[in-house]
């Protein structure tokens, strides 16, 4: 969980930072200090010379800031400002790479981000506004030492911020008090946020650096798999195995071979203590062989049930609705509609474009429809078939109102690109998953 709180300086979105962060356990970094740091960078500074002279350092030769802010501040499109921001931001992306990697939840205090790679992989997003410029500008001067005059020419280069773009927005009136209040509200907001995980998205076979279908759904303290296709158990967290909820949309290998991997490795933490809870597995009732066949598995620690078209499923703090589907004539199919937190996710699982008017009445205004895909046009397969394309993926996710498709189960060997570009065509909010995406909800 990556939280980002921003704001123009002064407004008090560092202090709400570290409180947000002190109260939820999560690391804080204030992202301006890792920037700082750059300038320990042997050669850094001989470069910054190199551009801007010895204006940027004090008599005595010591680096100073906040000169080179104002001159930062003062030519902000320059070329020597877009050289130094290129070098500096080197060596910053290596920093805030490695404080991603080490830390799983983690709340980051910066005013750029909206302007980096990053934004897009921020989970829950915090703009700060100050009730009064002339209050903030108050506290800046006593705060910072400077002139007014630089705090205006500081404001006049700070980015603007689209507040449609966030999850929460403060207006600070600085009374300290009601920072307890937002810091509840967004602990509350952040604990019903779904989080989406992709594991596998190729099928029948995939290649080194993916899997055969899964996708890990995390509702507060609710946890479901949807498939387990070959190779996809290698991006999942074992950790995350107590209480976990599997289930899967059709017993083809590509979307449960994995599935006795999860059994066994059950078996083994629970022998080893580090397995509290029993996984739940839930699967179609055809084949009755395959049914049989994981049902009779002993080395598991696990429950195993089916379900059918008219089950509906309580996982915590989700629902699980069933629409069966036409795919194989020697099996039960179903697409999944999943609904928590005041969202609807629908997961098609395999199938035909037959099924395309119920399954549009099924998914009817969802925020996620996530579809296989495994065709393209120029493939040049009949229309009904026992997959679809691209674009009768789009087609079905346009008449269910989805906000946003989320296009998967591609050929291993084919471009996603050409899958992308082909669903477009016809709905635009598209995208292609891949191993290891992650989203919010």
């Amino acid at each position: 969980m990556i939280i980002f709180i921003t704001g123009k300086s002064g407004s008090g979105k560092s202090t709400l930072a570290r409180q947000l962060a002190e109260k939820m356990g999560y690391k804080y970094v204030d992202v301006d200090s890792v920037g700082h740091g750059v300038y320990n960078i042997p050669g850094i500074l001989e470069q910054a010379e190199k551009l801007f002279g010895r204006d940027i350092f004090d008599e005595d030769g010591a680096f100073n800031r906040k000169k080179l802010g104002q001159i930062v501040f003062q030519e902000r499109h320059s070329e020597r400002i877009k050289d130094f921001s290129d070098l500096t931001w080197h060596y910053m992306q290596i920093e805030i790479d490695k404080l991603l990697k080490e830390n799983e939840n983690i709340v980051l205090d910066w005013i750029l981000f909206p302007h980096t790679k990053y934004w897009n992989m921020l989970a829950y997003k915090i703009l700060v506004k100050p009730a009064s410029d002339e209050l903030r500008f108050k506290k800046l001067l006593e705060r910072d030492n400077v002139k007014l005059e630089y705090l205006k020419l500081r404001d006049k280069a700070s980015i603007e911020y689209n507040e449609s773009d966030f999850n929460y927005i403060i207006v600070n009136d600085y009374v300290e008090e009601k920072n307890k209040t937002h810091i509840k509200h967004i602990q509350e907001q952040i604990e019903k946020t779904i989080c989406f995980e992709v594991l596998g998205t190729k099928s029948p076979f995939a290649l080194a650096d993916s899997a055969c279908p899964s996708y890990f759904l995390t509702i507060g303290k609710t946890r479901i798999l949807l498939d387990c296709g070959s190779g996809s158990h290698r991006f999942f967290d074992m950790k995350k195995l107590d209480n976990l909820n599997i289930i899967i949309s059709h017993l083809h290998r590509d979307h449960y071979n994995d599935l006795y991997n999860y059994m066994y490795t059950a078996y083994s933490l629970k022998n080893l203590g580090r397995l509290k809870e029993k996984m739940n597995i839930y699967l179609p009732c055809s084949p009755a062989s395959i049914v049989d066949d994981i049902k009779s598995e002993k080395l598991t620690y696990s429950n195993v049930y089916t379900f059918d078209n008219t089950t509906k499923l309580n996982l915590g703090e989700a629902t699980l609705e069933f629409l069966d589907i036409s795919h194989s004539n020697e099996m039960d199919c179903y697409a999944i509609k999943i609904k928590a937190s005041g969202k609807q996710i629908v997961y098609t699982g395999d199938l035909s474009y037959s099924n395309k008017e119920r399954l549009a009445k099924f998914a009817k205004g969802c925020d996620v429809f996530i579809s296989e895909s495994s065709f393209l046009k120029g493939y040049n397969f009949p229309e009904i078939n026992s997959h679809i394309t691209a674009a009768q993926a789009a087609a079905m996710a346009k008449e269910a109102k989805a906000k946003r498709l989320m296009l998967t189960h591609f050929w291993a060997e084919e471009d996603v690109a050409n899958y992308l570009a082909e669903a477009k065509e016809v709905f635009d909010n598209t995208i292609a998953l891949k191993e290891q995406d992650k989203f919010y909800l």
